[in-house]
């Protein structure tokens, strides 16, 4: 059980050294994070924060995962290999936008309270 959990740890420490877009989501969890505790956010409006994170970094984590495998079993440009890591880059921009859309429900009445004077 120890050795799998290092493998994964491994894995994901690997993938977040090298990959922009895995960086660039894990900095947006920090900011997302940061606003739900200035904003005090319900309980309920953090299970969804926290899903949308899960999901979202899964996706890239799995799109990685595609890329380095299509990359090593066929290192040239092959039409087939171009069009599967398009839909797995494909399959991590529908998590993020979706993400994006419950950051906004969740996050728009607490900026509206915060902008709107009496």
């Amino acid at each position: 059980m120890m050795t799998m959990f290092y493998v994964a740890t491994k894995g994901f420490f690997a993938a977040l050294r090298t990959e922009r877009n895995l960086q660039f989501h894990c900095i947006a969890l920090l900011v997302v994070s940061m606003a739900g505790f200035y904003f005090g956010i319900t309980n309920m409006e953090w299970d969804a924060i926290v899903l949308c994170y899960i999901i979202v970094i899964s996706a890239e984590l799995l799109n990685t995962a595609i890329e380095k495998l299509c990359d090593a079993l066929h290192p040239a440009q092959h039409p087939a290999i171009g069009k599967v890591k398009d839909i797995a880059a494909a399959s991590v921009l529908v998590t993020a936008l979706g993400s994006a859309i419950v950051g906004a429900i969740v996050f728009w009445p607490y900026v509206k309270a915060a902008i709107t004077f009496p």
